[in-house]
């Protein structure tokens, strides 16, 4: 299974959203929040809290455009996906729903199907997936968070750091402790292959 391509709005998109453009948040929108919706879901299991929290993201946007700082197109994702979850963590802490974001499971073998650690290889069958889907399931949460934002979503070191309010460093540990483990405890050589392919841009 192929990940699935992310969106990009071009540097002119941006500029007339800032400008008021209100067509340009309308791409914006219809780009990003399909992605916005599955990032948030791995995070907050109440939909109507989830959907109010995407909403008012881009209100946000909208309301402040004449102060937003001009993103590189390659950022406005993990600009989103920031924006998104200071607005979850918000919300859920007012409202007493939990003390910190939780991690819904359910979700888990579709964003591992759709990650990079399978793009690396054709001949990885359903079976294989859905090993490799178990393995990572049996992962600390923080570990299978920096995994999916690395592989699936594609975000630079530094970006998970930030999201994840770490140090690069130790989202570096983070991911080399979680492949370490993956390839110990799964003896299919996809996982060499994925340590080696997942670092070296490193």
């Amino acid at each position: 299974m192929h990940a699935e391509q992310h969106p990009k709005i071009n540097a002119t998109a941006w500029a007339r959203l800032k400008a008021g453009d209100s067509y340009a948040l309308g791409e914006l929108y219809d780009a990003y929040v399909q992605l916005l919706y599955k990032f948030g879901k791995r995070h907050c299991q109440d939909e109507e809290l989830l959907t109010d929290a995407i909403h008012d993201v881009f209100e946000d946007i909208w309301n402040y455009r004449a102060t937003l700082s001009d993103v590189e197109t390659s950022n406005i994702q993990f600009y989103l996906f920031k924006s998104l979850k200071t607005k979850l963590l918000k919300y859920l802490n007012r409202q007493a729903r939990h003390t910190e974001l939780t991690d819904n499971q359910e979700y888990l073998h579709e964003y591992v199907e759709s990650a990079e650690l399978f793009i690396v290889s054709q001949e990885i069958d359903r079976h294989q997936q859905h090993q490799l889907a178990q393995q990572i399931a049996l992962l600390p949460k923080r570990q299978q968070e920096a995994l999916i934002l690395r592989f699936y979503d594609n975000l630079s070191y530094d970006e998970i750091a930030e999201l994840m309010v770490l140090t690069r460093h130790s989202v570096y540990n983070l991911i080399y402790k979680a492949l370490s483990q993956l390839r110990d405890n799964w003896v299919f050589d996809l996982i060499f292959l994925i340590f080696i392919v997942g670092f070296k841009n490193f």
